[in-house]
């Protein structure tokens, strides 16, 4: 051993008692050095076996005196037993009869046999006569001939279902002395010494449980503690699939509250994963476990850890509320904003000869359409519809900035219309893309009406094409010229358009969230049924318009609109 080995003597006298002192020492001297809680618990449970061992057959449970040794170093512990009863080799011992079947499987009597598996090696010798067992635990190279190393395999002992197939402790109905070795790792019995735990946990249940499972449904009554021995459970608060929901680590339990005052569950209780857990019914939880002090002393822990958690949550959800709640007054704040950036209807009330109605409807707060109508003259208007992609807070700040470039090219008056639509474009185009970080890009249909020429002059900058519809014709959609979006390739040149518009002339300006809106089964609307409204519809611009919403708003029925949408229609008297 090191020489930073620390040793420790203690001598017992044969009795009832005798197991439980060397316990209490044990686990004081493995705290005292910082020992791990699982090889804590190794460590216990072996000392409880051996002297038990030592009591029942070496004494026969009369006197005797036994020697403890404990020696501790930062990477081993090591145990020797001393009795001075009849020469006994316990690694002589043949492995207990492999059961058959679950019915078979025997529960208790294997104490030697469970030391053999808790520890890492074993060694025996007879001197002095005496009899000296000891046990290693961690990385041990310092052990005299005849080391019995730990066995291979599931405990050592593996047992088999009648069709002949392994199966693990976990899997038993019964839990036996073997798998008892989590009592270590789970937080309600931190501290308890292993022979306080044996009888009473020895009789409870081990269930497995697959990932998902529904362990416990709100409302029901619950009868048992159920203590997580492998795995993790969810406890959800709002439903079988909320996501509002605490998990509970492998160590703890859940249960204890409805057990202690008979009232049924208050949240549906699933496993997270693979999970095993010990099933303690209630009575055995509230008369035998409870009246063990230090137990009592862990669940209020425990539920007070659970707690503070709870009010953690708590705060945090009445935070996050508060945020949203502000969140949600300052979006409806810039939805009012963006809202008063567009042209309220009705539309060039005092123009002569033109009638217009405008509409837009954000998917959210608010969004990135827009539309705008300005006069340049008793005699000439400009019109424009925009689609930002994307939706949300940085689509509507790129609508804004996208509508004011537009407003200040519209807002003077070239002798040529169609000369002033290239270089708004163009204009447009370079502004946007000069600071366009996020990567944002807008598709604008811009056309000015001269009503002297009777000419509509246009530029279509990467949007739908619009319906036009002459006197005496059916609509149809004004495909040519297209060119590229705005905002993200600078220097870009612009082709524009021309076409007679004389009076009784419509033209329907629309963004993609009307032929695009989906119904329930996925179905989009449609050009071609926006194109059979507009021709079968007689009603003034607004009638129309109102129309195609309520159209649109009819084949989606419950589905949520996913887009925004904006109409805007011009119709020449």
């Amino acid at each position: 051993m090191p020489e930073s080995a620390k040793h420790h003597l203690l001598m017992l006298e044969s009795g009832l008692a005798a197991a439980g002192e060397a316990s209490i020492w044990a686990r004081t001297l493995a705290a005292q050095h910082g020992v791990p809680a699982e090889r804590t618990g190794d460590l216990d449970l072996c000392i409880i076996e051996l002297i038990n061992n030592v009591v029942d057959y070496a004494y026969g449970g009369g006197p005797g005196e036994i020697e403890l040794e404990l020696t501790v170093s930062p990477e081993t512990l090591l145990l020797t037993v001393a009795d001075s009863g009849p020469a006994f080799n316990p690694l002589d011992l043949a492995p207990p009869t492999q059961a058959k079947s679950l019915d078979d499987a025997r529960v208790g009597g294997l104490g030697v046999h469970l030391v053999r598996q808790f520890a890492d090696v074993c060694h025996y010798e007879r001197r002095q006569k005496k009899n000296f067992f000891t046990a290693g635990f961690g990385d041990v190279q310092e052990l005299p001939r005849r080391v019995d190393r730990r066995r291979s395999g599931l405990n050592g002992f593996p047992l088999e279902r009648a069709d002949g197939a392994l199966i693990t402790d976990e899997q038993r109905s019964d839990i036996d002395r073997r798998s008892l070795g989590f009592i270590s790792r789970c937080d309600l019995f931190r501290d308890v010494p292993y022979m306080a735990l044996e009888e009473i946990l020895g009789r409870c249940r081990l269930v497995e449980y697959p990932a998902g499972a529904v362990v416990l449904r709100a409302d029901e009554p619950l009868h048992s503690v159920l203590v997580v021995v492998k795995g993790s459970l969810r406890v959800h608060l709002g439903g079988p699939n909320s996501e509002d929901a605490v998990d509970i680590p492998t160590g703890q339990c859940v249960g204890e509250l409805s057990v202690a005052d008979g009232k049924p569950a208050s949240a549906w209780v699933a496993t997270a994963e693979a999970t095993l857990l010990l099933v303690i019914e209630g009575p055995v939880f509230l008369e035998r476990l409870l009246a063990i002090p230090r137990i009592g002393r862990n669940l209020i822990v425990m539920l007070a850890e659970r707690m503070r958690r709870g009010n953690e949550r708590i705060v945090a959800r009445i935070r996050g509320a508060m945020e949203l709640e502000a969140l949600q007054r300052e979006l409806d704040f810039a939805r009012r904003i963006q809202a008063s950036m567009l042209p309220g209807n009705p539309l060039l009330a005092g123009a002569s000869g033109l009638d217009c109605h405008g509409f837009m409807r954000a998917a959210r707060q608010v969004g990135g359409d827009f539309y705008d109508v300005l006069p340049q003259g008793p005699d000439r208007f400009f019109f424009a519809i925009g689609d930002v992609c994307n939706k949300g807070m940085p689509a509507a700040l790129f609508m804004v900035q996208a509508l004011t470039l537009l407003r200040s090219e519209a807002a003077r008056r070239e002798q040529d219309p169609g000369a002033q639509l290239a270089g708004l474009a163009r204009h447009v185009n370079d502004q946007l893309a000069a600071s366009n970080e996020a990567q944002l890009f807008v598709s604008v249909f811009c056309a000015i009406l001269d009503l002297d020429s009777g000419f509509l002059h246009y530029v279509n900058i990467g949007h739908n094409a619009p319906l036009i519809e002459l006197p005496g014709a059916a609509p149809v959609f004004l495909e040519q010229p297209r060119n590229p979006i705005a905002g993200m390739v600078p220097d870009l040149a612009f082709k524009v358009g021309r076409i007679a518009f004389p009076s009784g002339s419509r033209l329907l300006l629309y963004t993609d969230g009307v032929t695009e809106a989906e119904a329930v089964d996925a179905a989009q609307f449609g050009e071609e049924a926006m194109q059979q409204l507009l021709a079968g519809s007689r009603s003034d611009v607004a009638g129309t318009v109102q129309g195609i919403v309520a159209a649109v708003d009819n084949f989606a029925g419950s589905q949520p609109q996913s887009d925004d949408i904006t109409l805007l229609l011009i119709r020449r008297c």
